[in-house]
């Protein structure tokens, strides 16, 4: 079966060992791919652990589990991925569906941190949006 985060590889091969955390990412590329398999299977789980624990707890539980649950993920589009020593970026567009039937997309840009030898979500800025 390919793999729902749209990297044309078999699940088994790229996201399905981190979502069963028996693998690390490698890259922040691999942990968003991964984070977007998670909302896509709709393993909130995932989203927190693979969160840096230095921000955890800003998490908005309630707004992004019912932003998981309430959408069917459609696609996955990496316009930009980098790293640099402990830090890295990726910005990404989500395709996803919701209560209307109609495509929406969902830009943003990723900072994540590497920590304890494991990548970490750090933070995510909607791109195109005002403020």
């Amino acid at each position: 079966m390919k793999c729902v985060c749209c990297a044309d590889e078999p699940f088994d091969q790229c996201c399905g060992p981190l979502l069963a955390r028996t693998t690390a990412a490698a890259t922040p590329e691999a942990l968003m791919r991964s984070r977007y398999a998670a909302y896509v299977r709709k393993d909130f789980d995932y989203i927190v652990d693979t969160t840096d624990p230095q921000v955890r707890d800003e998490l908005d539980h309630d707004a992004n589990r019912a932003w998981m649950d309430g959408s069917i993920f459609t696609g996955l589009d990496i316009l930009s991925s980098s790293q640099q020593g402990s830090r890295g970026e990726v910005e990404f567009i989500a395709w996803f569906r919701q209560g209307d039937g109609a495509e929406q997309k969902h830009h943003e840009r990723s900072q994540f941190r590497k920590h304890r030898g494991r990548w970490f979500f750090r933070e995510g800025r909607l791109v195109g949006a005002p403020g």
